[in-house]
């Protein structure tokens, strides 16, 4: 089985594919690689949700790390910010 990530990525490779929108009409591939593209990232999105179920478990999708959760409304506090604010300044 594939994991939600390697969804994402695939979807990520499809839509590097298209051309920007300025470069002209759709071609019925690059209309076809977009709807593939959405279809993973529905794939994945519901994936995770099914494996929440199971264990309770969801990636924060803003810093990746794994919490527990009873309800996919907000995340307990992990220290996301922190590690964010830490990164970027490690960048500058």
């Amino acid at each position: 089985m594939t994991t939600p990530a390697e969804l994402r990525v695939r979807a990520d490779e499809l839509e590097n594919r298209v051309p920007p929108a300025t470069a002209g009409p759709r071609t019925d591939d690059e209309r076809m690689w977009l709807e593939k593209a959405a279809a993973l990232r529905t794939e994945a999105d519901q994936q995770e949700e099914r494996e929440w179920e199971r264990t309770g478990l969801i990636p924060c999708s803003d810093c990746g790390t794994v919490v527990r959760t009873t309800t996919l409304e907000t995340l307990p506090a992990h220290g996301c910010t922190a590690r964010q604010r830490a990164a970027r300044t490690t960048e500058k």
